[in-house]
């Protein structure tokens, strides 16, 4: 996740993560990734409680994930790449996607003028309110650039206990998949808990209509526009915090361009 995700300016070191670690662009800081009730991560849909302090650090994975499963025990996910498992080259990540990611579809570049720039293993653990692993996985995250924008693709194995769909996205249907947008409002907050957000800002996140984040110096809002389908046992996302020209129906468009490549 070098150069990659979201086009966000703040690279944050993984302080406690393995040598040759790195955070990724995408990820603006240690994320707050709770969910109601344990409810949090990727798959099967209820209700998503993004509130607790919880260091999980990959924004986009949280928010392509909207909640977990009540019992799962997960109530985060961490999320973080290698430098030595990031490739510029489209057939080196191919060839990873082929032994790693087996079905996984994605293009060298789409009809809007986004192309290929770097191809990463991502690997995410799933962590416990007291911020223990339980499990990992990997997967497979695609940058691409256009004009100095940025959007990225994640490409994870579907995972049991996890929430993808809100009801909050607007949905169409795209070769018999059902497919989901939507533009999450964020808040990123300092970890000491120098600033608060506030109850109505609680009482959302509690709704999933924002997400509450922290490991900024100072509070900062933004909103990340994304859109995610579930295919074959893999559940797929492209994500950015700038949409520059990107509308709606051009992400709609970039996920037929993935299901029919």
């Amino acid at each position: 996740m070098d150069e990659i995700k979201m086009e966000r300016t703040l690279r944050e070191t993984l302080n406690n993560c393995a040598e040759g670690l790195q955070a990724p662009e995408r990820l603006k800081t240690r994320i707050d990734f709770a969910l109601r009730s344990g409810e949090q991560q990727a798959s099967v849909r209820r209700r998503p409680q993004w509130g607790k302090k919880l260091a999980a650090a990959c924004l986009v994975a949280a928010l392509a994930v909207t909640g977990a499963v009540a019992g799962s025990g997960v109530t985060g996910w961490f999320s973080a790449t290698r430098w030595d498992k990031s490739w510029k080259d489209f057939a080196q990540t191919a060839q990873y996607a082929q032994e790693h990611v087996a079905g996984a579809q994605y293009v060298s570049s789409f009809t809007n003028g986004y192309e290929f720039v770097t191809g990463s293993e991502s690997t995410t653990d799933k962590r416990d309110d007291g911020n223990h692993t339980l499990e990992s996985f990997t997967g497979l995250l695609l940058t691409y650039q256009k004009d100095g924008a940025t959007v990225t693709a994640d490409i994870d194995p579907v995972q049991e206990e996890a929430v993808y769909t809100s009801p909050y996205d607007t949905v169409r249907t795209i070769a018999d998949i059902e497919v989901h947008y939507r533009e999450m409002p964020c808040i990123f907050l300092p970890a000491d808990g120098s600033v608060q957000p506030t109850a109505e800002e609680l009482e959302q996140q509690e709704n999933g209509e924002i997400n509450i984040s922290y490991g900024t110096q100072t509070r900062e809002e933004n909103t990340f526009y994304r859109v995610s389908w579930i295919r074959d046992g893999l559940a797929y996302s492209i994500g950015t915090y700038d949409p520059g020209t990107l509308t709606e129906n051009d992400f709609f468009q970039m996920a037929q361009e993935v299901i029919e490549s």
